[in-house]
């Protein structure tokens, strides 16, 4: 696990992203749930904190709270997009329009 500084971290590998899910979602609800459910910003940050220890145990690359948390929200966007052109749905967002 070599980390240099200024140089571009690897990708994630299917590994990483697997663990990563599968950090994220037990947490899912406190992270992303409704507001009565959610947890305070400092109880937010500890837990993508501790996210990081099952990705970087496969010893790929030294990866941050910061790099999971960002392939978290790029991956979840991506979804998002995925499903919304796939219900005919993308064209209306941005446009006003109140989805489901």
């Amino acid at each position: 696990m070599v980390r240099v500084s200024g140089e571009r971290a690897p990708a994630f590998t299917s590994e990483e992203l697997e663990r990563l899910v599968n950090g994220v979602q037990p947490q899912y609800p406190l992270l992303y749930g409704p507001p009565d459910k959610q947890v305070s910003a400092h109880q937010r940050l500890g837990i993508w904190r501790a996210i990081p220890n099952e990705v970087r145990s496969l010893g790929v690359f030294d990866r941050q709270s910061t790099h999971c948390r960002k392939r978290w929200e790029d991956l979840h966007r991506w979804a998002r997009k995925t499903a919304e052109a796939q219900l005919g749905l993308a064209s209306q967002r941005g446009r006003g329009a109140v989805l489901p």
